[in-house]
């Protein structure tokens, strides 16, 4: 599995066709302001999951693995909270991306 942590600045598309290029089959999503950025609620839409639905089966890709990054076991109850919403929301999505 290729961590596309290098290649996030790329749209999805391109992002997904540059990993089936290099000759990987499956994608660890790390971090991506459009689908998961560090500390915050998911952004991943309906048109951006379909985008990225699309260019996955396109070009044979899967993803293995969403690498998500929470305040989820601090001292600060909002923030764990906070974190434990964006951790179901992430679950949400991966299973809408099979």
């Amino acid at each position: 599995a290729f961590d596309v942590d290098v290649i996030k600045h790329l749209p999805i598309t391109q992002m997904v066709r540059q990993v089936s290029e290099w000759g990987y089959k499956y994608i660890e999503q790390s971090p991506h302001p459009r689908i998961n950025p560090f500390y915050k609620h998911p952004k991943a839409g309906r048109d951006t999951m379909q985008e990225y639905k699309r260019a996955l089966q396109n070009y044979g890709v899967e993803i293995s693995s969403f690498i998500v990054v929470y305040r989820w076991s601090g001292p600060d109850e909002e923030r764990r909270r906070a974190a434990v919403t964006n951790w179901k929301r992430m679950i949400e999505i991966a299973v809408d991306m099979g």
